[in-house]
């Protein structure tokens, strides 16, 4: 009998010490985390002195993508204008023979009327291609260079000088080449033949 109630005895106070450690290692998880989460706050209260630092950083960051952003489109505006005047500038040939064949239509007053009648027919066709030519130029902004007047070395190319006394030196005597502007910008500069004496010089 003795030894039974030993038993319970001990198996009691086992469990109480058992309960004991629990609590125990309850209470030491609970102030660790405390620690842990005071620990945590001091952090964060230490970081907060470097906001304002993290804050212009993120604003140079932003203002770098601002501008990353502006710089691509402009980028993109630039190439797609530069492969515009470069295609201009590879069909200004084509223009030029087409603007030769214009300037040397041929007379056909004196030609047997069914020659004329289908030279005539041809001139009208070929007239209604310059019409179309001129409005796509018109669309694009492309001009012709004004070559009425005083040699400017922004716009003209002097090839040669001749000397004419009825017009004023410096002015434009003969145009040799068209010149082109895209806008305002110079695609090809008109080549001319520019007076390099006037008449009273020449006396």
């Amino acid at each position: 009998m003795k030894d039974k109630n030993s038993n319970k005895d001990e198996e009691q106070n086992l469990n109480e010490k058992v309960d004991e450690t629990l609590e125990e290692a309850v209470e030491a998880m609970e102030d660790q985390h405390q620690d842990e989460v005071a620990e945590h706050e001091m952090v964060e209260v230490a970081d907060c002195a470097k906001c304002p630092e993290y804050l212009a950083g993120w604003k140079r960051a932003v203002a770098d993508y601002e501008n990353l952003k502006r710089q691509t489109a402009e980028d993109k505006i630039n190439f797609s204008r530069y492969a515009h005047e470069q295609m201009l500038l590879d069909i200004l040939p084509a223009i030029d023979q087409f603007e030769t064949a214009l300037n040397h239509i041929p007379d056909t007053a004196e030609i047997p009327e069914l020659q004329k009648k289908q030279i005539d027919n041809w001139l009208i066709g070929i007239k209604a291609v310059n019409s179309l030519w001129e409005q796509m130029f018109q669309n694009i902004g492309l001009v012709k260079i004004n070559t009425d007047g005083e040699f400017d070395p922004n716009l003209h190319n002097a090839v040669s000088q001749e000397s004419d006394p009825d017009k004023p030196k410096g002015a434009i005597l003969k145009t040799i080449q068209s010149g082109w502007m895209l806008k305002d910008t110079v695609l090809r500069p008109a080549k001319v033949v520019v007076n390099k004496i006037n008449y009273e010089e020449d006396k």
